[in-house]
């Protein structure tokens, strides 16, 4: 299964001649079987992805989404609630073997704004710790300790990190953070950061 998988900043997608965000010229040289955007984007942002031509077009918010632009762009919200921090699903793609998806949504609380999308690690915990086991998880900010950073802004979500190491996902996507390396392992976990766009290949 390939994914066009977009996290955090624009700086490296591709512009038309007009100097606009074009996606649409990754979609067709690299026919990927989803767009995946794990936050961080705003409506103009969420445009350029509706447009880009892609078979299928999910996200979740990121913690300074202080817009619903998901449903506004007919992109699938992978978790369907910004006050919710977490919803298990499936992803089922024309051609592709079906794969259960944990989507994690926000940060963990650093600052009192109520309009960016932020939770406390209680109520992370609340919303992942009786989710049964995944396949994949498309996640804003990382599990603690994969990946994370020691300021708040990018601590790293616990409830997520005790959920991964009980179940071991195939697969884990993110962004949130800087810096981190695009491919590792955690465990048996196959663990991908983005920050702007890359491709993704999960091996089945």
């Amino acid at each position: 299964m390939r994914l066009l998988v977009l996290a955090d900043s624009a700086h490296d997608w591709p512009e038309d001649g007009d100097g606009r965000y074009e996606l649409s010229t990754l979609v067709r040289r690299h026919r990927p079987d989803a767009l995946i955007s794990l936050g961080d984007f705003s409506a103009v942002h969420a445009a350029v992805m509706a447009r880009a031509g892609a078979p299928f077009v999910a996200g979740v918010y990121g913690n300074h989404c202080t817009q619903d632009y998901l449903s506004e762009y007919a992109i699938v919200d992978l978790v369907g609630d910004r006050a919710h921090p977490a919803r298990r699903g499936v992803l089922a793609l024309p051609g592709q073997r079906e794969v259960s998806v944990l989507a994690v949504q926000g940060c963990v609380r650093y600052k009192s704004d109520r309009d960016d999308v932020l939770f406390t690690q209680v109520e992370y915990a609340s919303a992942i710790d009786e989710i049964p086991a995944a396949d994949l998880v498309i996640t804003h900010c990382p599990p603690a300790g994969i990946n994370d950073a020691q300021d708040a802004a990018h601590a790293g979500i616990l409830a997520l990190r005790q959920w991964v190491d009980r179940h071991r996902p195939r697969w884990i996507l993110h962004g949130h953070t800087y810096d981190s390396p695009q491919h590792s392992r955690h465990g048996d976990t196959e663990v991908f950061y983005v920050h702007g766009q890359a491709m993704v290949d999960l091996q089945f």
